[in-house]
């Protein structure tokens, strides 16, 4: 980048989303946030099919004790075929207020930033191949989506990542590892279950960190770290249809 400042199961195909009328839900749902094992706010969300795209919209909202409090409201567009179109952020960091209004076009991703008056604005690559990660696990799914994981299968790719302070893109490499299968519970009970762990090479295991998906790619739980050990994010609400 250059810089100038129903459930999926039976409802959808792997990797493909049929077309739907316009505003139909299919899926919502909640997320508590921990930080050190203490909960510390929540993330709510809802997926609505308009015609051949997927419209993502969510809050989260941070507080203490993390260490960054903070309030978070996204828009996510995105194709049939899982790829991510469109990406705003309003984000909120005791007084300052960030926008961000990031689109492709084709294979390129354009990004403009208002912030403090002042406005930056980014542009560069987006290929066929290439994933956005930003503050919400529904990225991980959109990932899940377009691929498909055994256990001890992994996926290397291109990777646009967005978040604070700036919400403008780092380019990176992202390295997805199935590890695990398990039944785990979910809000809708018991569910087959699979385990991943991201990573950003060069950069080890030690840096990046594990969750739990279903069999559609929704993040139950992630934790803070590569070992499921202490919780990051828990899906504790989830309506389909």
């Amino acid at each position: 980048m250059s810089g100038s400042e129903s459930a999926r199961g039976a409802a959808f195909a792997h990797g493909v989303t049929p077309p739907q009328p316009a505003g139909v839900q299919v899926m919502s749902g909640r997320y508590t946030v921990f930080s050190g094992g203490v909960e510390c706010g929540e993330e709510r969300w809802r997926m609505v099919a308009d015609g051949d795209r997927l419209i993502v919209t969510g809050e989260q909202e941070i507080v203490r004790p993390h260490p960054f409090p903070s309030r978070l409201a996204y828009r996510v567009t995105l194709t049939s075929r899982w790829r991510v179109t469109g990406l705003e952020l309003q984000w909120h960091v005791g007084e300052r207020e960030v926008r961000a209004l990031h689109e492709a076009t084709g294979e390129r991703w354009r990004v403009q930033v208002h912030a403090g008056g002042h406005v930056r604005e980014q542009e560069g690559d987006y290929p066929s191949a290439c994933e956005v990660e930003t503050l919400t696990h529904l990225t991980s799914m959109f990932i899940l989506a377009r691929r498909d994981f055994q256990v001890g299968g992994e996926h290397e790719f291109p990777v646009l990542r967005i978040g604070p302070p700036v919400m403008a893109v780092s380019p990176e490499r992202m390295l997805l590892r199935c590890v695990d299968q398990a039944t785990i519970m979910s809000p809708a009970g018991p569910v087959r279950a699979k385990r991943y762990v991201l990573t950003l090479p060069p950069r080890g295991e030690e840096d990046g960190y594990t969750f739990w998906a279903d069999e559609d790619g929704l993040v139950l739980e992630s934790f803070e770290g590569p070992t499921p050990v202490q919780t990051w994010m828990r899906l504790v609400t989830l309506h389909r249809g």
